[in-house]
């Protein structure tokens, strides 16, 4: 399998959750036509079809309703369209931004027509991450014919065997197959699970934000183990280690792990799902508690080496943060590094988060000065933190970070703020 570099996403059920405003739309198009009535569920059936395809399979033979239902739909969805009726699923802003950044190259396959698509990515700030944007009335055939992917092959000069194409239906899945790019189904939109499988993509996700591990290569195997098995169980934990934690921990153990090369991409995934495991039977021991997890789990013995492992282990082990010795191997300064992410929004909210979750008994004060003190004592000029890769970007964050906590009528604003949002 080739490096993945080019990622062309479809956009209904993918990106946008855009199925309530379509099934409304449908069913006023059938309403004021006069259509033979169909279900909710026919109509979500439909979405990721050209709006042109859809009259011959629900009306087969009716003229009227061939020429009549696109435009009709068209100009009803105009009508009951809203700015804010239409959002992207959780993750994906975010996901297309670190994809962005870290150097892909993406571009949109869409059954929706080209000026409605412009409009929604531009209303979503993410028009400037795309090489090219291709609607329904911009192709001859639409899905599941490779006819959209292969217009953006060619336009962008890609070649099939670096791309993957990522959608929620069946048809994008098979639109993907027939152009010959690897392919990601997202099991969150509007096919079911059983009908992607049936489709036979690469890969199978549940968050969005799995593209991440699996542009970096990581195999259909283990991604889908982990996703399935190992990240779900963050969202028993408290607020500052929960999915979005172990995310933010992924994506940047692969981007560090892209600036060092020799470092198994698969591992490293690993570690940092891994990492934070052992919260379940408490915090103070759970660096330890993880390497354990990550040892005695069946399907990581099944795939990889006894040395593997152990270097796996070892790496979780050294992650933690109050660790007073370098991490005994680059794996281990990777996902030491990626837990320390210094982003002073981020940190602060997660100390808030902590404090509510664990000290309850305390009020505003409490939590300010409990704050302050886990502030000063970790990430502080004389704190216990240490970064163990000097050229990656936190140190200069750190230092940042410190000029705030030195700021104390700042940083008491910023935590009123954030301790008002956290207890709304």
């Amino acid at each position: 399998m080739k490096n993945i570099r080019n990622i062309v996403l479809d956009f209904d059920g993918t990106l946008a959750d855009t199925t309530p405003l379509i099934v409304a739309t449908m069913q006023a198009t059938v309403k004021e036509l006069g259509l033979k009535p169909i279900t909710d569920d026919e109509c979500r059936a439909t979405i990721g079809l050209r709006l042109e395809d859809v009259p011959p399979l629900k009306w087969p033979g009716d003229v009227r309703a061939a020429k009549l239902f696109a435009p009709a739909y068209r100009r009803i969805f105009d009508v009951l369209k809203r700015p804010l009726s239409v959002v992207c699923f959780p993750g994906v802003i975010e996901t297309l931004a670190e994809l962005n950044r870290n150097g892909y190259r993406m571009a949109i396959a869409s059954s929706r027509n080209r000026a409605s698509l412009c409009e929604y990515v531009e209303q979503f700030g993410i028009a400037d991450y795309f090489s090219m944007l291709v609607g329904g009335d911009d192709v001859s055939e639409g899905k599941p014919s490779p006819v959209p992917v292969l217009k953006i092959l060619d336009a962008c000069g890609w070649e099939a065997t670096e791309t993957i194409t990522v959608g929620d239906a069946p048809v994008d899945v098979l639109m993907g197959r027939a152009a010959n790019t690897l392919t990601s189904a997202v099991t969150y939109g509007n096919g079911s699970e059983g009908e992607l499988r049936q489709s036979e993509p690469t890969y199978m996700i549940s968050d969005f934000a799995a593209l991440i591990p699996a542009v970096n290569g990581v195999s259909p195997e283990v991604l889908n183990y982990v996703e399935k098995e190992i990240i779900p169980r963050y969202d028993g934990f408290d607020k500052a280690h929960r999915r979005d934690h172990v995310r933010m921990v992924i994506n940047q153990s692969m981007r560090i792990a892209s600036h060092m090369p020799g470092l198994d991409k698969e591992m490293v995934y690993c570690i940092a799902a891994f990492h934070d495991t052992g919260l379940v039977n408490g915090r103070e021991r759970h660096h330890v508690d993880s390497a354990g997890i990550l040892r005695a789990d069946r399907f990581v013995r099944e795939h990889f080496s006894s040395e593997q492992i152990e270097t796996m282990a070892d790496a979780v082990e050294d992650h933690r943060a109050s660790g007073k010795s370098e991490p005994r191997t680059d794996y281990g300064r990777v996902v030491a590094d990626a837990d320390r992410f210094i982003d002073a929004e981020t940190i602060i909210r997660r100390t808030v988060q902590y404090g509510l979750a664990n000290y309850p008994e305390l009020d505003f004060d409490g939590h300010l000065r409990r704050t302050i003190e886990h502030l000063e004592s970790k990430y502080g000029r004389s704190g216990y933190l240490r970064i163990w890769l000097p050229w990656s970007d936190n140190a200069a964050r750190l230092e940042s970070l410190r000029d705030i906590i030195d700021d104390r009528t700042g940083l008491a604003a910023i935590f009123r703020r954030i301790f008002d949002e956290e207890i709304a």
